[in-house]
């Protein structure tokens, strides 16, 4: 009939398209549990996505108050540096104060006070004072309170 074959041309899809289209209309009914999977998964996917966007959220925070408590115990530490420099050489002053000051007192036994036998120095002189029977012997006596004049000179 030429206005069925004319109506067939016009039509929007053509018979083997048609039917081709109603094939993949099967398959994709056939396949509604293969898509119901998918979509679990998908579902799934996005939970575990998001549980791991809130875990890096997390560590973002705990890198920033670590690098923010790092960063505050840098300034610490540079605060202490420079007292502990600022000590040292005030220490340093007085040690220079007293070998000024003890550098014509000699103690029994021992060269005079410098800064290369300070420590020895130093170490001697605590051990007169801790020493109680070094204060009985009246050439000491006189030696520790000559002592005692020299450092009450100091000024610390």
């Amino acid at each position: 009939c030429p206005r069925a074959l004319y109506a067939k041309k016009k039509a929007k899809f053509p018979s083997e398209d048609y039917m081709s289209t109603k094939f993949r209309a099967t398959d994709v009914l056939d396949n509604d549990e293969e898509i119901k999977q998918l979509n679990r998964e998908i579902n799934n996917l996005n939970e575990s996505n998001n549980e791991m966007e809130a875990d890096m959220v997390n560590l973002q925070t705990q890198i920033s108050s670590m690098e923010k408590n790092l960063k505050s115990i840098e300034h610490e530490n540079k605060m202490i540096e420079e007292q502990n420099e600022a000590l040292f050489m005030e220490l340093s002053g007085l040690s220079r104060a007293l070998i000024r000051s003890l550098a014509n007192i000699h103690l029994p036994h021992m060269e005079p006070i410098t800064e290369q036998n300070f420590d020895n120095y130093v170490s001697t002189l605590t051990d007169m004072y801790t020493n109680k029977e070094c204060f009985q012997s009246p050439e000491n006596k006189a030696l520790l309170e000559s002592i005692n004049k020299a450092v009450k000179g100091i000024k610390v």
